[in-house]
C-alpha cells in the first residue's frame, strides 16, 4: 500500500522551516459546495464569476483561497469575502457579506487606496485548514478533524479552505491576518496552540514561517528561535537581507529592546536536502528530493553592529 506524502514527510523527519507559501495579501470567498482539484471551481461558481475572482485576486496580487464552515455548521444565503493584508505593518482583515454573485464579477478588493466602503474591519485571527481533498487527501484527512476541533472553540474564526501549499506537512493552518503557517497541528492540541498565539506565543514544533517573509528570512527566524528559545509572536523580526554568496543569504533580526542583541544568522539554500527521492505529494508521479534550508552561522551581534 502506498504511503500518503505526509506520513513519508513525517517519517524522513523533514523540516518544516522555511516552508510557508509566499504571499502578502490574500482574498478568501467562500463557497460551501464541493471543491474540484482546480484551485477555483468554474463549472460550480460560473465562468464569468470564476474569471472576475481571478482577475480581481490577480490585479491585487493577492492569493485567491475557497473558504467554507466545517461541514457540521449551518448553511446561510450569499457568501462571505475577505480582503486581508499580511504584510508587516500593514495587517487587516476586511469583510463583507455578498447576497448576489453577481456582485463578485465587479469586486475591487481593497488594498492598498482602494475604497473600503461596504468592507467591515475584522479585529483577531481568521484560522484557516486546507482540507483540499480533491487536490491531495492528506489535506482532507489530517485537516477535517483539525477544523471540526477549532470551529467548537471558534465557530466563527474557524475555515476550512483550499490549497495553500505544502500538502505533506498536513494538518496546514494559516493564521491571518499574520499569514503564519502552522504544520503538522493535530486536533488534540489546535485549540491550545490558539489560545497561545492569543497570548502571544507560537507554537515550537509547529511553525512553517511566515507568508509575507521571503523564504531565507523564514528560516533565518526559525534557526534563531530554536537556538534561543524565543518564540514570542513578535520576536526577531528580519531587518536586513542580503546574498552571501551561491543560494546563501545573511540575515539580521532585531532584539527589539535593549538589553537583547540582534542576531545574523546566515543560511544556505539546499537544492538536494537529505537527497532522498521521495513523492512530495500523494498525486506525484515523480520522486524528488526535499530541499531544504541549512543554518551557516548564527551569531549575536552588539548593538552598534545590528544593522539598524
Amino acid at each position: 500500500m502506498t504511503t500518503l506524502c505526509a506520513q513519508s514527510s513525517r517519517e524522513r523527519e523533514e523540516p518544516l522551516t522555511a516552508t510557508a507559501s509566499r504571499v502578502d495579501r490574500w482574498l478568501l470567498v467562500e463557497h460551501r459546495g464541493a471543491w474540484g482539484p482546480e484551485s477555483v471551481p468554474t463549472r460550480r461558481m460560473g465562468r464569468p464569476v470564476a474569471s472576475a475572482l481571478a482577475a480581481a485576486a490577480n490585479g491585487a496580487h493577492a492569493r485567491l483561497v475557497l473558504v467554507r464552515r466545517p461541514a457540521r455548521a449551518p448553511h446561510a444565503h450569499g457568501r462571505e469575502v475577505f480582503a486581508v493584508d499580511s504584510r508587516p505593518g500593514h495587517e487587516r482583515v476586511l469583510a463583507r457579506h455578498v447576497a448576489d454573485d453577481a456582485e463578485l464579477v465587479h469586486l475591487v478588493p481593497p488594498y492598498g487606496t482602494a475604497s473600503a466602503e461596504g468592507w467591515e474591519v475584522l479585529d483577531g485571527p481568521l484560522y484557516l485548514v486546507c482540507t483540499h481533498g480533491r487536490h491531495d487527501r492528506c489535506c482532507a484527512l489530517r485537516g477535517r478533524p483539525v477544523a471540526g476541533a477549532l470551529a467548537g472553540r471558534h465557530p466563527e474564526r474557524t475555515w476550512e479552505c483550499t490549497h495553500i501549499g505544502g500538502d505533506r506537512f498536513a494538518a496546514n493552518v494559516v493564521v491571518l491576518p499574520d499569514g503564519l503557517y502552522l504544520g503538522r497541528v493535530e486536533a488534540d492540541e489546535v485549540v491550545r496552540i490558539a489560545d497561545d498565539l492569543a497570548a502571544g506565543v507560537l507554537p515550537a514544533g509547529r511553525v512553517r514561517g511566515r507568508s509575507s517573509l521571503s523564504l531565507p528570512a523564514q528560516a533565518a527566524q526559525q534557526f534563531a528561535r530554536e537556538a534561543s528559545g524565543r518564540w514570542g509572536r513578535d520576536d526577531l523580526q528580519p531587518v536586513v537581507q542580503e546574498p552571501a554568496g551561491a543560494d546563501t543569504w545573511r540575515v539580521v533580526l532585531s532584539g527589539r529592546e535593549a538589553p537583547v542583541p540582534d542576531v545574523e544568522v546566515v543560511v544556505r539554500y539546499d537544492r538536494t536536502g537529505d537527497g532522498v527521492r521521495s513523492l512530495l505529494t500523494c498525486g506525484a508521479l515523480e520522486a524528488r528530493p526535499a530541499p531544504v534550508f541549512r543554518q551557516v552561522a548564527l551569531t549575536a551581534l552588539p548593538p552598534a553592529l545590528g544593522g539598524r
